[in-house]
């Protein structure tokens, strides 16, 4: 056998091997692809189960159906995505909950901090939500500025805005970047449908961010109408810069306000765990302090310390968000809905200002500014609801007082008159409790109206006391049953509660005030957001003042009425339509806007009318990095005000009121036993 043939001959046999090399690799891959399909189908399969079986749950099935409307509002993915991170939300907020009940009681075993510890799970659980979706959002627009690099520089490359966008849409299919690249998608699907205008229209409803809208809203345009060249630039990479810049500066407003604001939540709810600490301590310090916690004024106190921590969480929840409230129930109707459906229609229509009166106006006026998702009868309900809730709360708080008065003055101790010192010793403590067992049982064979002198008697009979002792023991048990006497449901407690009730009944109309008055922070906001789309826009083909008035009113939320009203009347006269637009507005930053669109309605295109605010574009950067500045100083102000509220009410109304009141009884009981020496 030749050379040759023998080199033939391993080299075939070399090739056989490599062939079956290759096919066993190709078989161990397809079964290892098999495996883990196989596998993500069970663990979905799990996640399903598990979806339906909480479904089934009344209280789970809530918190998760309002998780996953905010899955579905913030996100897109699929159904099955959607599931599986509604359950693992679920499942995280309840385990984390029930491990930290279980271990709080293990070490307290106290059944009012069990009660407060269940109110800040509540609170807490929603924040770790809400940070969850907050947390989608940023990355999202994160996301949406790796795509704009993409789209700019496929874009130079391909001078094609269609192509562009189908190439950056698969070079963002990739880890990181999957939630752009399905918008991407979605855009690329709106380019390539038969009616462009109507998907893009269905898009802007369900798109995740303004932004998306905006980029969607440009490259349609400039697929319809095409790209022109100013100053030798193309409009849609100006275009694709603006909205870049506007992104960015959205980014770094939202993380500058989060580390602003960090830990606010946390500082407004924690003096409700330091009651309990604060008054052990105080009462073991000075003695009569824990008779002043006791009373009723001290219960009180520690009832406002709560509620100003509630309320300043809730507050602060409010001026933390970015975007309009999302109500979870947008599609079942809201529980004062359905109470004026079936009974309360009767008292609200009766009380809903009627035709058009200034008061109805002013709430009208204050509904559409704080950008509240109600009605003017959703409201009067929810105000009456608010209001019956307050006065049902001071009827059982005034009712609880009376039933926990008339415990402490049978079954505790009294400290004596003028004692001035800290704790007690254990058989000092058993002689007063040994006293108050004596006066409970003679105030219950007696009853509370009787006199001293059958109080005299009983405990003459008993023959355990000395006259004088016995004199002594009739004043301090016809004390307790004058106090007894008096502990009933008196008038001014039912004026009170009826104050609670007209504070309840006005506290919606307030909470309204207060965010009317936070949304103008963010007024500003929303105009430099205006002159980026009037940037974007006013070099685009075709494009007039009508359409920039449309763009305007689909990205607005302060001003979206106003506008809305601007361009259903635009066609009965441009000039007419901006003018009533300006009366309605009033805000200075939005009228210089409304007066250039007007010039551009009469005499000047679009370009000519806003070329003072190109020409000023780097100068309106600057003021609008100086806005964004001025908004988180202010919300971070305003924020640390509400959220350091609750601590100064712990101070204030549960130290240092409760010192100086029982110091000052304190000292003068003192001295009222110095002068009777």
């Amino acid at each position: 056998m030749s050379k040759f043939s023998i080199i033939g001959i391993a080299c075939l046999v070399l090739a056989l091997v490599l062939i079956a090399v290759n096919m066993e690799m190709a078989k161990r891959q397809k079964r290892g692809v098999r495996q883990l399909n196989r596998s993500k189908a069970g663990n979905f399969a799990v996640f399903l189960m598990l979806y339906n079986r909480i479904s089934s749950i009344p209280l789970l099935r809530q918190l998760m159906f309002s998780i996953r409307k905010r899955l579905e509002i913030n996100t897109v993915s699929d159904e099955k995505t959607i599931r599986k991170r509604a359950v693992l939300l679920v499942l995280t907020t309840v385990f984390f909950s029930l491990s930290i009940i279980m271990i709080f009681r293990l070490i307290v075993k106290d059944l009012f901090m069990m009660v407060l510890l269940m109110v800040l799970l509540v609170f807490t659980g929603d924040t770790a939500i809400e940070l969850f979706i907050n947390n989608l959002q940023n990355r999202l627009l994160k996301q949406l500025v790796r795509y704009l690099e993409l789209l700019r520089h496929k874009y130079y490359e391909q001078k094609s805005v269609e192509d562009a966008n189908l190439e950056a849409c698969n070079l963002l299919n990739g880890r990181g970047t999957f939630e752009a690249y399905m918008q991407a998608e979605r855009i690329n699907d709106i380019l390539t449908s038969k009616d462009a205008e109507e998907e893009l229209e269905k898009y802007y409803e369900t798109a995740p961010n303004k932004y998306f809208k905006m980029l969607a809203g440009i490259i349609y345009i400039t697929k319809e109408y095409g790209d022109t060249l100013v100053e030798n630039d193309s409009v849609f990479i100006r275009c694709i810069a603006y909205l870049a810049c506007e992104i960015k500066a959205e980014i770094y407003k939202r993380e500058k306000l989060k580390y602003a604001l960090k830990s606010l939540n946390t500082v407004s709810l924690m003096p409700m765990f330091f009651l309990k600490p604060l008054r052990n301590w105080a009462s073991q310090s000075f003695m009569p302090l824990e008779r002043f916690y006791s009373s009723k004024i001290g219960i009180i106190l520690g009832i406002a310390t709560i509620m100003a921590s509630i309320i300043s969480y809730m507050t602060l929840r409010k001026l933390q968000r970015f975007d309009r409230p999302f109500n979870a129930g947008y599609i079942k109707k809201n529980l004062e809905q359905r109470l004026y459906d079936k009974f309360m229609h009767l008292i609200v229509d009766r009380l809903i200002p009627k035709g058009y009166t200034a008061r109805k106006n002013y709430l009208l006026e204050l509904i559409k500014n704080a950008l509240a998702p109600l009605d003017l009868k959703t409201l009067y309900t929810r105000r009456l609801i608010a209001g019956v809730m307050s006065f049902v709360f001071g009827i059982c708080l005034f009712i609880g007082l009376i039933g926990y008065t008339r415990h402490v003055i049978l079954y505790r101790p009294q400290m004596p008159e003028g004692y001035l010192g800290g704790r007690l010793s254990d058989e000092e403590y058993e002689k007063l409790q040994a006293i108050t067992d004596m006066d409970r049982e003679i105030i219950l064979r007696l009853g509370k109206n009787s006199g001293k002198e059958a109080i005299l008697e009983e405990l003459i009979k008993d023959g355990t006391l000395s006259t004088q002792e016995a004199e002594a023991a009739a004043e301090r048990i016809g004390e307790k049953m004058r106090k007894l006497s008096e502990n009933i449901f008196w008038w001014w407690q039912l004026l009170i509660c009826l104050i609670l009730f007209i504070l309840g009944y006005n506290a919606p109309i307030i909470s309204l005030r207060f965010m009317a008055n936070a949304r103008k922070i963010d007024m500003e906001d929303e105009v430099s957001q205006f002159q980026t789309i009037i940037l974007m826009l006013m070099h685009m083909n075709r494009v007039h003042v009508q359409e920039i008035l449309e763009w305007m009113e689909a990205f607005s939320l302060h001003f979206k009425i106003p506008l809305q009203k601007c361009i259903q009347n635009f066609s009965s006269g441009p000039y007419e339509a901006l003018e009533q637009l300006k009366t309605e507005v009033a805000f200075p930053p939005l009228l210089l806007i409304i007066d250039n669109l007007q010039l551009a309605c009469e005499n000047l295109d679009v370009a000519k009318a806003f070329e003072e605010l190109e020409s000023e574009m780097s100068f309106s950067r600057e003021t609008r990095k100086e806005s964004n500045e001025r908004i988180v100083e202010r919300k971070k102000n305003l924020g640390n005000m509400i959220g350091f509220m609750p601590v100064y009410a712990l101070i204030v109304l549960y130290l240092i009121i409760p010192m100086i009141v029982s110091g000052m009884e304190s000292i003068s009981a003192f001295y009222r036993q110095l002068m009777q020496i």
